[in-house]
């Protein structure tokens, strides 16, 4: 055998080696691989059921979240029309406010006109009783000037013979008389109609006597306390004089009465302020 042909042989058996070797390697490298594959298929086979697992999860919170972010839209959109229901409501509470308070400031108004004018009736109701108790008495006076002019006509009469110019004097005596009386009568009417005084109430009062008992003063008002009450026959719109000594305090209005108190406020002042222990009299 030539030397060319060993240097083949010897290549060829070379290259079997390596063959085989390079064989045996990636034979090796080949199981390794497949247990690396086997076990990536396995973990990723594990990743998998994980992940649609994950999946579902997500997707059930997803749709619960959808849900109640729906949930919170609908009370979104229920709490703006309430909103705006309140809303309207408050505005008409504030509409219906400002008319009430109108109304009230005009009460108000129509209140003060209302105690303006009956302290004024009740200044006129007292110049009322003034002028009739003035009136009364004339009209008393002139009564009583006619009845001793008729006692004295009627004792002239019977001396007659005696005191014929006498009974003449007398005569003219009671006729003046009885003109003054029908004078008074006639003023005491002209008062009753103008004044439109009931004269039965007026003279209804008992003439009666008291004591102060209490005294007090509220935003300058003077509220009176006396021993005087419903066993005492008094009643709402008596007045009293006050007196202490020869002291004229004043006159008092009786406004509520008990069974032994009244309680009254200063209607006319006097010369003095009103105290407990003073004295009240009815004044006829």
């Amino acid at each position: 055998m030539s030397t060319i042909g060993k240097f083949f042989v010897v290549l060829n058996l070379a290259l079997a080696a390596l063959f085989v070797g390079v064989s045996a390697s990636l034979i090796a490298d080949s199981d390794s691989y497949r247990m690396q594959l086997d076990t990536v298929v396995a973990a990723k086979a594990a990743l998998q059921i994980e992940s649609d697992d994950t999946i579902k999860t997500l997707n059930s919170d997803l749709a619960q979240a959808q849900g109640e972010a729906q949930r919170l839209q609908l009370d979104k959109s229920n709490l703006s029309a309430e909103k705006t229901a309140l809303t309207e409501n408050l505005e008409s509470e504030r509409q219906q406010n400002a008319d009430l308070r109108e109304s009230l400031q005009s009460i108000e108004g129509k209140l003060g006109d209302l105690q303006g004018t009956n302290g004024q009736l009740a200044s006129d109701l007292d110049g009322v009783r003034r002028q009739y108790e003035t009136v009364r008495e004339e009209r008393d006076a002139a009564l009583d000037a006619r009845d001793a002019a008729n006692s004295t006509a009627n004792s002239a009469t019977n001396s007659a013979n005696l005191a014929e110019g006498r009974a003449t004097d007398l005569t003219l005596q009671l006729a003046r008389s009885t003109e003054r009386a029908a004078v008074a009568e006639a003023k005491l009417a002209t008062v009753v109609s103008l004044y439109k005084v009931d004269l039965a109430s007026i003279g209804a009062q008992p003439q009666m006597e008291g004591t102060v008992l209490e005294v007090d003063v509220v935003d300058n008002v003077t509220y009176v306390v006396i021993n005087l009450g419903k066993r005492d026959s008094v009643q709402p719109g008596y007045t009293y004089d006050v007196y202490n000594g020869a002291t004229y305090k004043g006159k008092i209005y009786v406004h509520n009465v008990n069974e032994s108190k009244s309680a009254a406020t200063v209607e006319l002042g006097g010369n003095a302020a009103v105290s407990a222990g003073d004295r009240v009299v009815t004044r006829l």
